[in-house]
């Protein structure tokens, strides 16, 4: 079932220990993935490094040592988080909600035309294992940085670090989450 977002609710469960996504489309239709901590810690430790490859505007020129192309990057997520607005408060779901529980998140790039300019944008796929939830979230780079900054805040106890911070971990393996 593809099913395309308008609209992402994030919100932790702390009896079941998972970082929710409540996704919403046009037609108002509601489905809730569920994400484990260790499928947070895969996207984050190979977002970076995807972005840097995939997004123009956060390419950095190949004579740069890590350090700097670190910087650049840190520089890159905190300039987006400024740019778009997050709304903080208590989640009612009033309606029946399908759920489905997140086992990867594919990345993709695609451009769109923005006033006659080519703006790379960036489409998450949230899949569960049997490929019956296959839910689309197309967003800017900004909007990227601020969901993962979202995400970040609701399990600030699951002590996974923000990879734009300096102290990312990265002994997690990418392979497997990021496509």
């Amino acid at each position: 079932m593809m099913f395309s977002v308008k609209k992402v609710t994030i919100f932790y469960d702390m009896q079941q220990d998972r970082l929710n996504l409540l996704f919403t489309d046009n037609d108002e239709q509601v489905l809730l993935g569920a994400m484990t901590r260790r499928l947070l810690k895969a996207l984050l430790a190979g977002l970076p490094v995807w972005l840097a490859k995939n997004i123009k505007h956060t390419q950095v020129p190949t004579n740069q040592n890590e350090a700097e192309q670190h910087e650049i990057s840190q520089f890159n997520h905190q300039a987006a988080q400024q740019n778009i607005r997050a709304v903080h408060g208590n989640i009612e779901i009033d309606k029946a909600v399908t759920s489905f529980m997140i086992e990867s998140i594919n990345l993709a790039k695609q451009q769109r035309d923005e006033g006659g300019l080519d703006v790379d944008h960036i489409n998450l796929s949230f899949v569960d294992d049997a490929n019956s939830h296959h839910v689309v979230l197309a967003v800017s780079t900004a909007q990227l940085h601020t969901l993962i900054a979202e995400m970040l805040t609701k399990v600030d106890d699951w002590g996974v670090t923000n990879p734009w911070s300096g102290a990312a971990d990265d002994s997690v393996g990418v392979a497997s989450m990021v496509h």
